[in-house]
């Protein structure tokens, strides 16, 4: 599967699965939070690696995602501790979700502590398994 495949998946269904949030992906205000979660799907190396995290160590794709982008939500957010906002963080998590089950497959959830403090503010994640399917991702 080709990272366009995916952006593209994601892109036109979206809000129409994930209605609650359907307004980072739409509302300029949140634009740019959802324009960071479609570069992390452009960059195959890093979504190759936030599949590995998630299948082989049980780290959440939203705790990967965030630590990677950790400079970048520095200067989205304006604030040294990167903190965002309860719909932010949801939305991350649903974008994560629409990857993992309805792109990628995978038929189980589970939510994990991840305890990110220090930045971000977030204390929980899901963690994704059972893959209908094995996924080769090509750039």
């Amino acid at each position: 599967m080709r990272t366009s495949e995916i952006m593209n998946e994601v892109e036109q269904k979206f809000a129409d699965i994930y209605t609650h949030f359907k307004e980072l992906q739409q509302k300029d205000e949140y634009r740019r939070y959802w324009d960071k979660c479609m570069e992390s799907l452009s960059n195959r190396d890093l979504l190759v690696n936030i599949i590995f995290c998630n299948d082989v160590f049980a780290i959440p794709p939203v705790k990967t995602f965030l630590t990677y982008y950790l400079e970048d939500f520095k200067k989205l957010t304006g604030d040294e501790h990167a903190r965002l906002d309860i719909f932010v963080k949801r939305g991350i998590g649903a974008f994560w979700g629409m990857v993992f089950k309805f792109v990628l497959g995978y038929t189980r959830q589970e939510s994990v502590s991840i305890s990110m403090n220090k930045f971000f503010h977030v204390k929980t994640a899901t963690v994704y398994s059972a893959k209908l399917r094995n996924v080769v991702i090509e750039a």
